[in-house]
C-alpha cells in the first residue's frame, strides 16, 4: 500500500496530521515522515490498519471509496435532498439567526430611520384632444382659396401637453422659489430650501443646485393620464402632510397661470394673423368692386356673350373677396372674446387635501423580501462553513496558505515605508484643493460647513498618520 492510500484512510476517519497518524498506528512521527517520502507503506502496518479499521470484512464503505477513487469522486460531487438537509440541520443557528437579522434590521428602518412620505391627489377632469386652434377657422376659410394649415397642432396651450409641461424645468423654477410653511423649521422657506433640508434661502446663481433642486421637484410630483376618459390625477409627495396639500394647490394654480399665458400668447398671435389678412383681403375686395364697377360705368348695356362672361367673373371675385371677409370678421371677434375668457382648460373634480397617514411603505413585501435575502445569504454561509469544516488535507492546506498570504499581505501593506510615502504625497497634492473649498452654505471660517470642516480635520489627520507610519517604518528597516 501506499502513503496516499493510508492517508485517505486516515482522513475518512477524521485523522489528518501526521502526528495523528504516527498516534494511532503506535509510531513516531518521524516514521510516518519516512513513509510519505518514500510513499511505501510497510507490511506489518497495512495490517494493522486492515484489522483497525476492519477492512478485511468486506468492502464496507470506507474501502470502497479507498479502492475505487472514481466512486469517491461521483459521491463528492453528488449533492442529495439528505445531504442538503444534513448540512441545514448542521448550520441550523445559521440559518435561523442571518435572516433574523435581515428582517430586524429592515423593520427598524422602516420604523424609526425612513423619512414617513405623504401624499396629496388632485383629480382633473380634462377636455380630449383637439385640433389646432385654428382649425375651425381654417376649414371655413380655404373653401374661399385662403391656405390655412388645419389638423392637430401641438402647442403649449394644449391639454396633451400637461403631462409634459408639469416635468419641465421651467415649471420647475416656478415652483422653488414659492414658499411654504414647514414644521421642521417652523418657518416659510423656499420649496427648494426645503427640498434641499436647508434653512436658509438659496443662492439665485448657484445653477447646480438649482438644477438638484428640479430633479428633486419633479420626483415629488406624479401625473397619472387616463387612455380611456378625461379624468386624471396629480399627487403631490412631501415628508409633511400640510406641504403635500399646499404644494399640490400651488402647483394647480402655476399650471393654470402658465397654461393662461400660453393660451394668451397663441390667441395674440391668432388676432395678429387674423388682423393681417383682413388688411390684404380688404384691399383685394376694394380693387375686385372698382374693376366692377368700372366695368359697368363702361358697358351700360350688356348685349354680346363676351361681356356677359366678363360680368360674371367679376361679380364671382367681388362675392368671394366678400365672403373671405366677412369669415375673417367673424374669426376675429371670437378671437377677442376668446383673448378675454379666463377659463382653464381643465376642471378640478377633486380638491387636494391633507393627508391624514403616511402612504404605504409596503412593510411586509419588504419583511419578505429581506427574510429571502437573509435565507439565501444564511444558506451560503452554511455551505462555506460546512465545506471548511469537512474540506480534506488538500483544501486545509489551501486555506491556509491564502489565509497566511493575506496575513503576510496586509501586514507588509502596513510595514512598507514605500506604499505610506506615496499615499501621503498623493493626499499632500490634494491638500490645498480641499482647504479651499468653500460650501454651499458655510459656518465656520466662511468656508466650511460643519460636516466639511471634519472632513478636513480627518483628512489633515489621516495625513499625519501616514507621514508617522513612513519614518517609523523606515528606522525599523534601517536597524535590520
Amino acid at each position: 500500500m501506499n502513503f496516499d492510500k493510508l492517508e485517505k484512510i486516515m482522513e475518512l476517519n477524521g485523522i489528518v496530521s501526521l502526528a495523528e497518524i504516527a498516534r494511532n498506528l503506535n509510531t513516531t512521527p518521524q516514521a510516518v515522515s519516512n513513509w510519505k517520502a518514500r510513499n511505501q507503506v510497510p507490511n506489518h502496518v497495512i495490517l494493522e490498519v486492515n484489522e483497525k479499521f476492519n477492512l478485511n470484512k468486506g468492502i464496507n464503505y470506507n474501502k470502497q471509496q479507498i479502492l475505487n477513487p472514481d466512486y469517491n469522486t461521483k459521491e463528492k460531487d453528488q449533492i442529495s435532498i439528505p445531504d442538503l438537509l444534513v448540512i441545514f440541520a448542521d448550520q441550523l443557528k445559521v440559518i435561523l439567526i442571518v435572516p433574523f437579522i435581515f428582517v430586524f434590521f429592515t423593520l427598524i428602518n422602516i420604523k424609526f430611520i425612513q423619512i414617513p412620505m405623504y401624499s396629496s391627489t388632485a383629480t382633473l377632469v380634462i377636455p380630449e384632444k383637439q385640433t389646432g386652434s385654428m382649425g375651425g377657422f381654417a376649414g371655413i376659410a380655404s373653401q374661399f382659396g385662403v391656405n390655412i394649415q388645419s389638423g392637430a397642432q401641438a402647442d403649449l396651450s394644449s391639454p396633451d401637453i400637461l403631462p409634459k409641461l408639469i416635468y419641465s424645468k421651467t415649471f420647475a423654477d416656478k415652483i422653488l422659489y414659492k414658499r411654504f410653511y414647514t414644521d421642521k423649521y417652523d418657518k416659510e422657506l423656499p420649496l427648494i430650501s426645503i427640498i434641499s433640508d436647508s434653512d436658509q434661502d438659496v443662492d439665485l446663481n448657484d445653477l447646480a443646485f438649482i438644477s438638484k433642486g428640479s430633479k428633486s421637484f419633479r420626483k415629488m410630483v406624479n401625473f397619472e393620464d387616463s387612455n380611456k376618459d378625461p379624468i386624471s390625477s396629480i399627487t403631490i409627495t412631501a415628508s409633511e402632510p400640510l406641504l403635500a396639500q399646499k404644494l399640490a394647490e400651488t402647483v394647480l394654480e402655476e399650471l393654470e397661470k402658465l397654461n393662461r399665458y400660453y393660451k394668451s400668447k397663441v390667441v395674440s398671435e391668432k388676432i395678429k394673423f387674423i388682423d393681417e389678412r383682413i388688411s390684404s383681403v380688404t384691399n383685394q375686395l376694394t380693387a375686385s368692386e372698382k374693376r366692377l364697377k368700372n366695368f359697368n360705368e363702361q358697358n351700360r348695356q350688356i348685349s354680346s356673350p363676351a361681356l356677359q362672361l366678363e360680368q360674371d367673373r367679376l361679380l364671382r371675385d367681388v362675392e368671394v373677396q366678400k365672403g373671405i371677409y366677412l369669415t375673417l370678421k367673424q374669426q376675429l371677434e371670437l378671437a377677442k372674446i376668446e383673448e378675454i375668457q379666463q377659463a382653464s382648460i381643465f376642471q378640478i373634480l377633486d380638491e387636494p387635501r391633507v393627508p391624514q397617514a403616511p402612504i404605504s411603505d409596503r412593510m411586509i413585501l419588504k419583511v419578505i423580501l429581506a427574510a429571502i435575502l437573509g435565507f439565501v445569504f444564511a444558506v451560503l454561509i452554511a455551505f462555506a462553513r460546512t465545506f471548511l469544516k469537512n474540506a480534506g488535507i488538500k483544501e486545509r492546506k489551501k486555506i491556509r496558505k491564502i489565509r497566511n498570504l493575506l496575513n503576510k499581505k496586509i501586514n507588509d501593506l502596513f510595514k512598507d515605508p514605500q506604499v505610506s510615502g506615496i499615499m501621503a504625497f498623493a493626499l499632500i497634492v490634494g491638500l490645498p484643493y480641499f482647504l479651499q473649498h468653500k460650501s454651499k452654505n458655510p459656518t465656520f471660517f466662511g468656508l466650511y460647513s460643519g460636516t466639511a470642516l471634519l472632513i478636513n480635520i480627518i483628512y489633515i489627520l489621516f495625513i499625519l498618520i501616514l507621514i508617522l507610519m513612513f519614518f517609523y517604518n523606515r528606522r525599523i528597516i534601517n536597524k535590520n
